[in-house]
């Protein structure tokens, strides 16, 4: 009798030793080397964004799609901007709090804004570090956070998958602002260093 409870036992310390390992995982912030270019395809095609340096906490890119080329501002990796209505959302977060990025991590903001539509609004922002999960995407399987978005009175969360081997995130989703009942995804189908 006693080995069958020191083989359960053993097995409880196993399965709870490798939970804590799982939870336990941590990732320090950083933005991809300059020159690595990720090639992303999303709902409206495919897009190329070559890493081009840092300012601090944000990643700077140039975003290249049907020959048109965008400056991105990324804030800690998370969340990009490419115009002022983008910026002012993005600069209005607090995602400091999210590093090192860890399972359970939160932040909560109030962000003062300017729309797409060009008019202010407030809107409450949380920010959860959710999972530590694998996901697969064109360009292969990661090991990655699943960081959760969530602005009050949206349709739903927007999610990111934060990669370590890649400094970025490797798949996004979100709802469709121009029609709700959708969702766009963006999934990393090449990465080039």
């Amino acid at each position: 009798m006693k080995p069958i409870v020191a083989t359960f036992a053993a097995t409880i310390a196993a399965t709870a030793a490798f939970a804590s390992a799982a939870s336990a995982q941590t990732a320090e912030f950083k933005c991809p080397a300059v020159g690595t270019v990720l090639t992303v395809r999303g709902f409206d095609g495919e897009s190329q964004t070559t890493a081009s340096g840092q300012e601090g906490t944000v990643c700077l890119f140039k975003s290249t799609k049907a020959g048109q080329t965008k400056d991105l501002r990324v804030y800690y990796g998370l969340v990009g901007s490419v115009d002022a209505a983008g910026e002012s959302f993005s600069k209005g977060l607090d995602l400091k709090g999210l590093w090192p990025l860890k399972v359970g991590n939160k932040t909560v903001s109030t962000v003062n804004g300017t729309g797409y539509d060009g008019k202010a609004y407030t809107a409450n922002v949380t920010i959860t570090v959710a999972a530590y999960e694998k996901v697969t995407v064109p360009a292969g399987t990661f090991d990655a956070f699943r960081v959760e978005e969530v602005k009050a009175g949206d349709d739903g969360p927007r999610i990111h998958w934060w990669a370590p081997a890649v400094s970025a995130s490797v798949k996004e989703a979100f709802p469709d602002w121009r029609d709700r009942s959708k969702t766009m995804t963006f999934e990393l189908v090449a990465v080039k260093k």
